[in-house]
């Protein structure tokens, strides 16, 4: 008896936790980014960043961020949520927009920003150059974000035009090679 009571507590229990990252609190979480990216000076940029919860536990904690450019391999540019801060402050300086479409993936806990950043002076001068993405941020049951993944295309318009990076830097078509993901592995 106590046996089957103490099962149905730990069920309940983790059902609870699964259920308190929801889509809707992931969601808001990941506009909060093209909204970080769209403060002005750094000051702005690094509070709004410190308050999206990357790093599991804290800031302090791990949250492990590559970027895949060009169906290239990773390039690991933080593993701590403070990493992700510094990296988002330093970049946004370079970046005159962000924008931001979102799908939440309930499943895995995992939500992605389909996204287009024109690189720039903060929201002041536009170089017209743009590439797209897709950022895949990992939640963990306590909604902190446990790592994050970004897949580049760049560029991927010049002055509003779609470009082919093939064409513009005379390689010859190649498909783009597909980087599985697996946890655990660094």
């Amino acid at each position: 008896m106590y046996l089957s009571a103490f099962l149905a507590a730990a069920l309940s229990t983790s059902a609870y936790a699964a259920a308190a990252c929801t889509a809707k609190d992931r969601l808001y979480y990941a506009n909060q980014v093209p909204v970080s990216y769209s403060q002005t000076g750094p000051v702005a940029t690094e509070e709004s960043f410190s308050q999206i919860p990357f790093g599991v536990g804290s800031l302090s904690g791990p949250c492990e961020t590559v970027i895949y450019p060009n169906g290239g391999p990773g390039i690991i540019v933080g593993e701590t949520g403070e990493d992700v801060v510094r990296f988002g402050t330093t970049t946004r300086q370079g970046f005159y927009s962000v924008t931001g479409k979102y799908e939440d993936f309930p499943q895995n806990g995992t939500t992605v920003i389909y996204t287009n950043v024109t690189l720039g002076v903060e929201s002041d001068v536009d170089s017209g150059v743009t590439f797209a993405g897709q950022v895949y941020l990992d939640f963990n049951t306590a909604c902190r974000i446990s790592a994050v993944r970004a897949f580049a295309e760049v560029p991927k318009y010049i002055d509003g035009q779609p470009t082919n990076l093939s064409q513009i830097l005379s390689f010859p078509d190649l498909p783009l090679l597909s980087v599985p993901f697996v946890p655990g592995t660094g």
